[in-house]
């Protein structure tokens, strides 16, 4: 996994600035950076191999590097700082890796977030390198948890073995809520009960079973009728259709 390269962070652009010197202790302002000494707009990549880290500005229609700020581990304040008077410029130092020759360069972002995001992802890095280096000191001492509780106490207070059975003659009380009324039994046992069957809510008639059946009858339910009864007064005269006669067809009919 050393060798691959990973991508911390993409602005796919931003503007690059020739800055003039720092004149004072209180670092570079951006206020200062005039519109004709725009370079050109960058893409901006953070890029990461095992330890190493390195800021990429690059063109956004060919990709070509326009620049290289190497970050040195433990050295990230000396090649990247913040402009004094906006959080969204930084000064980055761009270094030839033939010649050694560098140069300090101003990098302007658009939107706040961006900004920060690229901030986040260098000081990320720097952390996962130092807690890198606890972990292997951890696996290389005689006392892993000792070690651990030195060094990341976070991490050992999740490997410390805890006794959590319970002493002899220890008692347990749990307290069982009762529905209202002191019944039990479930939502059954709180139905109306008549005649031994079940009672309809709000009616209290009960749902008697089906009779048994007398010197071996059939319990099969009854056919269905012919003709279903007469209409009210307000429908008598109206076309009824009665089923189909055999042997012919459907007609209609009054009820007079």
């Amino acid at each position: 996994m050393d060798d691959v390269d990973r991508v911390l962070f993409v602005c796919r652009e931003l503007d690059v600035y020739k800055i003039p010197p720092r004149t004072g202790a209180g670092g570079h302002r951006s206020g200062e950076w005039r519109v004709d000494d725009k370079i050109f707009t960058a893409r901006c990549r953070v890029m990461a191999r095992g330890q190493a880290l390195e800021i990429r500005l690059e063109d956004t229609t060919t990709g070509d590097v326009f620049g290289v700020c190497p970050v040195p581990r433990g050295q990230l304040h000396l090649v990247v700082e913040p402009a004094a008077d906006s959080s969204r410029n930084f000064v980055v130092r761009l270094e030839d890796a033939a010649s050694k020759r560098h140069a300090f360069v101003g990098i302007n972002f658009a939107e706040r977030s961006t900004a920060f995001d690229f901030s986040v992802a260098l000081s990320d890095h720097e952390k996962q390198l130092q807690r890198a280096d606890k972990l292997q000191h951890i696996e290389a001492s005689d006392d892993p948890l000792a070690a651990a509780a030195k060094s990341l106490p976070e991490a050992a207070a999740l490997y410390q073995k805890q006794d959590l059975a319970l002493e002899e003659g220890t008692t347990i009380r749990l307290a069982v809520r009762r529905p209202e009324g002191g019944a039990a039994g479930g939502f059954l046992s709180r139905l109306p009960v008549q005649g031994g069957a079940l009672a309809s809510p709000g009616k209290g008639i009960g749902l008697a079973a089906p009779p048994a059946p007398s010197n071996g009858a059939s319990t099969a339910p009854a056919a269905p009728r012919a003709f279903d009864p007469p209409p009210s007064a307000a429908l008598q005269g109206a076309p009824v259709l009665p089923p189909p006669a055999s042997g012919g067809e459907a007609g209609w009919a009054t009820f007079d």
